[in-house]
C-alpha cells in the first residue's frame, strides 16, 4: 500500500551508498576490517568495552543467554510487553520464561516491584526490555539482580543511545543486545551488536558467531598458511562488511534522528490531549532519562475498538501497529505455565495498546495528518 504516513521512515542516503561501494571496490565482503571498525564504534559511543556484531539481535541474544550460562531448568524473567525473540531464545535452551508486569499504564517497562516477587532461586537471568526507548527502572532492576545473583542480559533493541540517568541504556547489565532491523532507529536491514564490559563474556560470543573457530577467515586470508582449531560447537551468526559499512554510517546520524523523533512525538501527544485528553501517552513526564523515541505509543480510551480504530487511520493512509501482543497469548506458549501468569496491569491495558507512526523523516504535513486522524478516528 502507498501510504501517505507509513509507521517509520529510513535516514539511508548516499553515505550509505558510498559505504556499501568502498566495501564492493575493496573485494573482501564476509566479516572482516569493516566489522571490526564497527564493532569498536559502535562500543565506543555506548560507553562499552566490547562490541560484538552479529547477524540479527536474535543471534545476539542466543550468544549472551549462552555466554551467561542460561540453560535446561533454569527460569528467564523478562517483561511480558516485549518482543518474542527474548522468550523464544530461552525455549530454545529448554529455560523456563518467567513473565513480569509492567510498571503502570504510564510505564510500560518492566516493574522492579513484581520481579521482587516472582524471581528466585531458579532464576538465573533477567531480560529488561526498554520499551519504546524509554528506560525501565533500572535501579530496582539491578538490585533484584545483586542480591539474588542473577545475570543481566539488557534487550536493548529499542534504545540506541538512550540513557537512564546519564548511563548509556545496554551497558548496566552482563550485556547488551541491540538491533539494526528495518525498523529500528539506525538501520542496516538486518543486524545486530551484543555490547559488554566483561572481557570472558566477549571471548564466548566471539567464539560462538563463528562457529567456534579459533581464528577467522580474513585473520587467515592475510597470512600465507595457517591452521585454525575449533574450540566449541559454535554458530554462523556473522556479520557482514556490507552491512557494517552501512552500520558506521548510520551510527553517525542516529542521535540527530533521535532527537527529531522526539519533536514530532511531542507535538503528537500535546495536539491530540489538547482536544483527546482521554488518549492516553505513556512515559509523558518520564524522567530517568533521554529516550531514543523508539515507539509513540498510546493508550485507546475505554469503550474505543482498536481495530476500528486502527481500520480508520488505514482509511486516511496511515500506518499503525500493535507493540506488542503479551508473549503468553501466542499459540506455542499454550500449556508453558500450569496457571496463567498474574500480569493485572497489562492486561488491564492490552486491548487498547497502540503504536502510532514515527520517523525522524516525517514532514510538518505528515505530522498534522497523524494528528487529525487520530482525533477523526477517536471522533473528538
Amino acid at each position: 500500500m502507498n501510504w501517505k504516513v507509513p509507521f517509520t521512515t529510513l535516514t539511508i542516503g548516499p553515505e550509505e551508498e558510498e559505504a556499501v561501494l568502498r566495501v564492493l571496490r575493496r573485494g573482501w565482503l564476509t566479516m572482516g576490517p569493516e566489522v571490526e571498525a564497527f564493532e569498536n564504534e559502535f562500543a565506543e559511543a555506548l560507553g562499552s568495552k566490547f562490541g560484538i556484531a552479529t547477524a540479527n539481535a536474535t543471534d545476539g541474544l542466543a550468544m549472551a543467554y549462552d555466554a551467561v550460562g542460561v540453560g535446561p531448568g533454569d527460569e528467564v524473567a523478562m517483561p511480558a510487553l516485549t518482543f518474542v525473540a527474548a522468550m523464544n531464545v530461552a525455549l530454545r535452551r529448554n529455560a523456563k520464561p518467567i513473565l513480569i508486569d509492567i510498571t503502570s499504564e504510564d510505564d510500560l517497562t518492566l516493574s522492579a516491584k513484581d520481579l521482587r516477587e516472582k524471581a528466585g532461586p531458579k532464576t538465573r537471568l533477567i531480560v529488561p526490555m526498554p520499551y519504546g526507548g524509554f528506560a525501565p527502572d533500572m535501579d530496582g532492576i539491578m538490585d533484584v539482580a545483586h542480591k539474588l545473583r542473577i545475570s543481566v542480559i539488557e534487550d536493548a533493541c529499542h534504545a540506541v543511545l538512550g540513557t537512564h540517568k546519564g548511563k548509556t541504556l545496554g551497558t548496566f547489565g552482563d550485556a547488551g543486545v541491540f538491533s539494526f532491523f528495518g525498523n529500528k532507529n539506525m538501520t542496516t536491514g538486518e543486524g545486530g551488536m551484543v555490547v559488554t564490559n566483561d572481557q570472558a563474556i566477549a571471548q564466548r560470543c566471539r567464539q560462538m558467531r563463528n562457529h567456534g573457530i579459533t581464528k577467522g577467515t580474513y585473520a587467515r586470508h592475510q597470512r600465507k598458511f595457517e591452521q585454525y582449531d575449533v574450540l566449541v560447537a559454535g554458530h554462523n551468526f556473522r556479520m557482514c562488511e556490507v552491512i557494517a559499512a552501512m552500520g558506521r554510517e548510520q551510527l553517525r546520524k542516529v542521535g540527530e534522528a533521535n532527537k527529531r523523533r522526539g519533536i514530532i512525538a511531542e507535538r503528537v501527544r500535546e495536539a491530540v490531549t489538547a482536544k483527546c485528553p482521554e488518549m492516553r501517552f505513556p512515559f509523558t513526564g518520564h524522567d530517568r532519562g533521554v529516550s531514543s523515541h523508539h515507539l509513540l505509543a498510546a493508550i485507546l480510551p475505554e469503550g474505543v475498538e482498536r481495530d476500528d480504530f486502527m481500520y480508520r487511520l488505514c482509511e486516511k493512509g496511515i500506518q499503525t501497529s500493535i507493540h506488542y501482543r503479551p508473549l503468553h497469548r501466542f499459540a506455542h506458549t499454550s500449556g508453558l505455565w500450569e496457571e496463567p501468569p498474574h500480569l493485572p496491569v497489562l492486561e488491564s491495558i492490552e486491548e487498547r495498546l497502540i503504536s502510532l507512526p514515527l520517523g525522524p523523516g516525517f514532514t510538518d504535513e505528515q505530522v498534522d495528518l497523524i494528528v487529525s486522524a487520530t482525533l477523526h478516528a477517536l471522533r473528538c
